[in-house]
């Protein structure tokens, strides 16, 4: 354990942001030296996320600075985390667990799309966090909005099961609805039918041809899925 003196010379060598600083009055006087082995800036972000998750506090999460920067969706953390079991902050872009891509893998070889394909659009759409909303109400690791996932027949949005399932349906829908072209098929889970429909985008030519007028988001989406499933 080390004592408060010892504390306050640690974070001194620890450069720690001004922004940051008002937060060391507030933390516990004493820890477990042996998290020191894992270095002083470990140790601090430890202590600093455990204790404004313990007062309420929240720290914006990587994706939503990426979201800033790059005019990508922008996520929050959902109400029923939030206020319900555990909280965990998002240190940086989440890594894909072996048990996540497991379950993209399955699903996909049982709808039948291709399983990069499925793994590309979950990484666009949450980064692989099945806890992750968009302030636009789409919700889950493909990001499903409430009236997809009810016609997908999803009950629990959060559950990853449930929702690739669900969005890998969904995207299989796509694709045979525009005869198996991955850009309209995209361009369409991220814009919406509806919209393809109103520019009257139903083929890979008229995609091209039209591209410009889909928002940009829709177009780096595109743009960004194509690019690593062509690499």
């Amino acid at each position: 354990m080390i004592g408060r003196q010892a504390r306050e010379g640690l974070f001194k060598t620890m450069k720690v942001p001004v922004s940051l600083q008002p937060y060391l009055q507030t933390l516990p006087q004493t820890y477990d030296a042996s998290s020191l082995s894992n270095g002083d800036e470990e140790l601090f972000s430890d202590i600093l996320q455990s204790q404004l998750a313990t007062t309420g506090q929240r720290v914006i999460s990587s994706q939503e600075i990426l979201a800033k920067l790059d005019g990508s969706r922008n996520w929050k953390i959902p109400t029923h985390i939030q206020n319900g079991q555990s909280l965990s902050f998002a240190k940086g872009p989440s890594v894909p667990t072996p048990e996540i891509l497991d379950k993209i893998d399955q699903k996909a070889k049982a709808i039948g799309v291709d399983v990069d394909l499925v793994r590309e659009v979950v990484r666009a759409e949450s980064n692989f966090n099945p806890n992750v909303e968009s302030h636009a109400g789409a919700k889950g690791l493909m990001q499903l909005m409430d009236n997809t996932a009810k016609a997908m027949q999803v009950r629990n949005v959060y559950d990853p099961d449930e929702n690739l399932e669900g969005g890998t349906k969904y995207l299989k829908s796509l694709l045979d609805r525009y005869d198996g072209d991955v850009k309209v098929a995209l361009a369409a889970y991220n814009a919406g039918p509806g919209r393809m429909r109103r520019l009257g985008i139903s083929s890979d030519d008229e995609l091209e041809a039209k591209f410009d007028q889909l928002p940009q988001e829709t177009q780096r989406y595109v743009d960004k899925i194509m690019s690593r499933l062509e690499s």
